[in-house]
């Protein structure tokens, strides 16, 4: 079965950030001069994910700390840092438009520690984590099964002035069903997802092969699933796996197809890599 790895994960070891001198530049110049900024209560908001700590033993420590040196020690207002089981993020803001957060984006961009290093390099705009959009009986981390088809994967991006992707994923997912497929939707902290089919572990089973496990699949309805849904869509558009083929020596692309997940079970972490076997 083919996979995609369609997750973005910042992740920086905390000591790049040392209270000790910081590497702060002149607060004068321009550049750093955060910008001002409001909220909306009106549709989609965003902010600027600043770093993904995963460390299971010191994230949440890691990312107050980063919270402590950009607030005390930078004067960047309005960080904020949202913990979770296994990882915790740092944020930069609340924005009404993507645009209303480029300035503070390149600010963070052109960020250098005291050791040079460009610490929020990876820096992107995403929506405010907050309340899941969309109808709770359609959120996958509250189906009560195994597994599910990933067929469709939204992303906000800056470069194709591409955003909403909670909203596209939900009325993907409304489409979906008004066509008779049971979809769902999952939103991570950078993508959102949308499934079809809930699964239990009986469906499927592992086997060791000569080269590594095996997938079967023994519900038939998952095959005619992936019959109809053939090949993985990414904000609207398919995606292509670029391998290798030694005998003609050129690169060959291949269009991903959909593939199977664990469901969430309502844990709030990206789960659009955790592919089976």
């Amino acid at each position: 079965m083919c996979r995609a790895k369609i997750t973005i994960i910042l992740i920086i070891p905390v000591l790049a950030i040392t209270l000790a001198g910081c590497g702060v530049r002149d607060k004068k110049h321009p550049l750093f001069k955060p910008q001002r900024h409001t909220i909306s209560s009106e549709g989609d908001t965003y902010s600027i994910l600043l770093a993904v700590l995963s460390n299971p033993v010191n994230h949440v420590r890691d990312a107050d700390y980063y919270k402590k040196v950009l607030t005390e020690k930078l004067g960047w207002k309005d960080v904020f840092v949202v913990h979770k089981e296994g990882y915790s993020t740092v944020f930069w803001g609340h924005y009404r438009t993507w645009k209303e957060a480029q300035p503070n984006l390149r600010i963070a961009k052109a960020y250098r520690a005291a050791n040079g290093s460009a610490v929020f390099a990876k820096a992107i705009i995403v929506p405010l984590p907050g309340k899941d959009i969309g109808p709770n009986e359609w959120n996958l981390k509250n189906v009560n099964a195994s597994y599910s088809l990933l067929v469709a994967v939204f992303r906000d991006d800056p470069k194709r002035n591409y955003f909403g992707r909670k909203r596209f994923a939900v009325q993907y997912c409304r489409r979906l069903r008004k066509a008779g497929y049971e979809a769902y939707f999952y939103h991570s902290p950078v993508a959102s997802h949308v499934t079809i089919g809930a699964f239990g572990p009986e469906s499927i089973s592992i086997k060791e092969g000569p080269k590594g496990k095996i997938l079967e699949i023994k519900d038939p309805r998952i095959k005619a699933l992936q019959h109809d849904f053939p090949y993985l869509a990414v904000n609207g558009a398919g995606m292509n796996e670029i391998v290798y083929d030694p005998k003609t020596r050129k690169e060959i692309r291949i269009p991903v197809k959909t593939y199977l997940i664990r469901i969430p079970h309502g844990k709030n972490r990206d789960q659009s890599n955790d592919t089976l076997p």
